[in-house]
């Protein structure tokens, strides 16, 4: 699956993740195919489960899952990820107390 947005675009972008959801907290890097994400390419994120703000607007995208990750991409507002126009793989780091599992998802992300 390929989520498009237009480089004029700020919103958010979601990713479903199964399981349980972490208790600490998650964050996404955004990467070019083959590329894999170091400490500074990462960015925090939400997750958004049954009950949180997004949660409508997560459920009725085509990304499917337990819950989900969302982050805002855009430079709308001072937004601090900005991407520039390619193709990118993203990633989650989900934090736990005693796990950080780390996940390429199976959505692929385009700026045009």
């Amino acid at each position: 699956m390929s989520v498009v947005l237009q480089r004029e675009s700020t919103e958010y972008v979601y990713l479903g993740v199964t399981g349980d959801p972490p208790t600490v907290g998650a964050e996404v890097a955004y990467l070019p195919a083959g590329t894999r994400p170091t400490e500074p390419d990462w960015h925090a994120a939400v997750v958004v489960g049954v009950g949180h703000a997004l949660w409508d607007d997560a459920a009725s995208s085509d990304v499917t899952g337990d819950y989900y990750v969302a982050r805002l991409i855009g430079g709308y507002g001072g937004n601090d990820l900005v991407l520039t126009p390619g193709d990118y793989q993203p990633w989650v780091r989900l934090t736990d107390t005693i796990e950080q599992p780390v996940r390429i998802t199976p959505v692929a992300l385009e700026i045009a």
